[in-house]
């Protein structure tokens, strides 16, 4: 009775075995024939086949086999670089503002624009079909399009605020001579106070002479500010530069969306649905299959 549940038992262990083999061996046997066969969108089913019945089969599905698909985690640079050429080409025509530089296999970095100092604005998943912004850079965009709408520019506010600086700083080189004239005109009026100063000396006296020791220091202090002035309106004059450079880029990169979505929200929403947009795409463009389109 033992041998028998014993040999009854190692042959539900075996055929578990063969049935978790089995299913790895259709797996990589699926993958395989869709990559000799070049079908993006059997590769992007299999690689996460839960997303994909979700956002394009639109049903629910069960949950991913991690055990199956941990096969190809090896293979994930080589399956990136594999399906880049498709979904870039695609994106070329669908963002034609973005361009890609692969840095290192499977892994590509997105550039803003073809225009000199262009922005690295983030990375492009393959895999996931998804950007990967930079969140300062993806910021500076999605506030430089809320305050266009007051008629304002990124850093028009931080230019401003340079300029009356130098604006300061100018007029305390111009009034150097003036400055000069009145510290001496102070310095004798400290002398004739000092010599009607004495032991029993009234306190109004005290404070008109107090007074004319703050003027003479508020006037030393403006003369070494004035001192380094030039240096500080040449760094400021670079500080405005740039960031009109910045400002410009901007509005590249602003110009850019309108004319190809419309609107920074439709550009968002492209950018949610792309995953979507993309293998519908490809399903369509093979020709045979077709998925399901429920919008």
């Amino acid at each position: 009775m033992a041998t028998e549940q014993y040999d009854q038992g190692h042959l539900d262990v075996g055929q578990t075995i063969d049935s978790a083999i089995a299913k790895k061996i259709d797996y990589l046997s699926a993958l395989k024939a869709a990559v000799a066969d070049h079908q993006d969108t059997k590769i992007y089913e299999l690689l996460d086949n839960q997303r994909y019945a979700a956002e394009i089969e639109h049903r629910e599905q069960q949950a991913n086999d991690a055990g199956v698909m941990n096969l190809v985690d090896n293979l994930t640079n080589q399956l990136s670089h594999f399906l880049s050429e498709n979904l870039i080409d695609y994106l070329g025509k669908a963002y034609p503002f973005f361009y890609y530089e692969e840095y290192q296999t499977g892994h590509y970095r997105i550039y803003f624009g073809n225009w000199w100092d262009r922005r690295q604005f983030g990375d492009l998943d393959v895999l996931n079909i998804r950007f990967a912004f930079n969140q300062d850079e993806y910021g500076k965009l999605a506030d430089s399009f809320k305050l266009s709408e007051q008629g304002k520019k990124y850093n028009s506010e931080a230019i401003n605020k340079l300029s009356a600086e130098n604006d300061h700083l100018q007029e305390l080189i111009d009034s150097a001579t003036t400055r000069e004239q009145k510290r001496a005109e102070l310095q004798n009026e400290l002398k004739d106070a000092n010599s009607r100063s004495g032991l029993f000396e009234s306190s109004k006296n005290k404070e008109a002479r107090q007074e004319i020791v703050d003027q003479i220091s508020k006037l030393e202090d403006e003369n070494e500010e004035a001192r380094g002035a030039k240096a500080h309106i040449k760094e400021n004059n670079q500080k405005v530069l740039e960031l009109s450079k910045e400002n410009t880029i901007l509005s590249y990169e602003q110009k850019s969306i309108v004319d190809t979505f419309g609107s920074f929200e439709d550009f968002e929403l492209a950018n949610r649905n792309l995953y979507a947009n993309y293998l519908k795409h490809l399903a369509k463009a093979d020709g045979g299959k077709q998925v399901a389109d429920n919008e």
